[in-house]
């Protein structure tokens, strides 16, 4: 998490320049006047992580032997390991635009930081039958353009639809071991980095208003982080930590969440 938090400065200062040009001119398409607010959130939910699958050729050091895992040159390094699901939460600040189109969609825009660290739940290394631990943290700031639905001025419940895009920062810790061993040091593998990648996120939700200013919702997504790199690596007995391969994935997943808006 620490190395993560090193990267916020610039990944904010992006989403904010993406978050001062609207995407949408007030005189575009029909529009006319609404109410406009700013805004802050907060969610709490579960993440359904999408298997990892990261790929790559065998490079191995010279030190790791031949038959320990598999440690072939040119061979293929294929990790894949599935994910326990785990809680997602996150907050932002956003700005309900003053105009509406076709008396019916009512755009807002935000910036949101979003966070999960997901425990290995298993997996296998080239098919095999290993043994997994670890887990994949995952932070996220996007910059939203969401669309209420919204036909009347008194409605209690209003659907939303819209997504983003933004910086995933990826913190891969996975680790495994033959079955045979499960609890030696050696011969033991881990897929292990710390990346940032290009994100996207669709979602679609529905807001209950309690008051003028308060508001729940909640919200369904799918987000996905293109070009995350890691090593897998040797972590063999005594001090052994050697590189064997270069491997990649895009990691994805689907979250549940349930929020509290706060309108000013």
């Amino acid at each position: 998490m620490p190395s993560m938090m090193k990267k916020l400065g610039c990944a904010s200062l992006f989403a904010a320049t993406c978050l001062s040009t609207p995407a949408m001119a007030q005189g575009l398409f029909g529009s006319e006047p609404a109410e406009s607010s700013l805004y802050v959130s907060a969610f709490v939910g579960a993440t359904f992580p999408g298997d990892a699958s990261f790929e790559g050729t065998q490079n191995p050091d010279p030190a790791i032997p031949a038959t320990v895992g598999g440690s072939v040159a040119g061979a293929p390094a294929s990790a894949i390991a599935e994910f326990e699901t785990d809680i997602y939460f996150g907050g932002a600040i956003g700005y309900q635009l003053p105009f509406q189109f076709w008396g019916l969609f009512h755009p807002r825009i935000e910036l949101e930081v979003s966070y999960f660290d997901a425990d290995i739940d298993g997996g296998s290394f080239n098919g095999g039958n290993q043994i997994f631990s670890g887990s994949q943290e995952s932070l996220f700031i996007f910059a939203n353009n969401y669309t209420d639905i919204k036909w009347r001025d008194d409605q209690l419940v209003i659907p939303y639809f819209g997504g983003g895009f933004g910086v995933g920062f990826i913190d891969t810790n996975i680790l495994y071991v033959p079955p045979a061993a499960p609890f030696a040091p050696a011969p033991a593998f881990g897929v292990i980095g710390d990346d940032t990648g290009f994100a996207t996120q669709t979602a679609i939700g529905a807001t209950v208003v309690l008051t003028e200013q308060l508001e729940l919702y909640g919200e369904g997504r799918y987000l996905k982080t293109y070009g995350i790199g890691a090593e897998r690596r040797f972590l063999g007995g005594g001090n052994a930590d050697l590189f064997n391969a270069d491997v990649s994935d895009r990691p994805d997943g689907f979250t549940l969440s349930a929020g509290v808006r706060l309108r000013f």
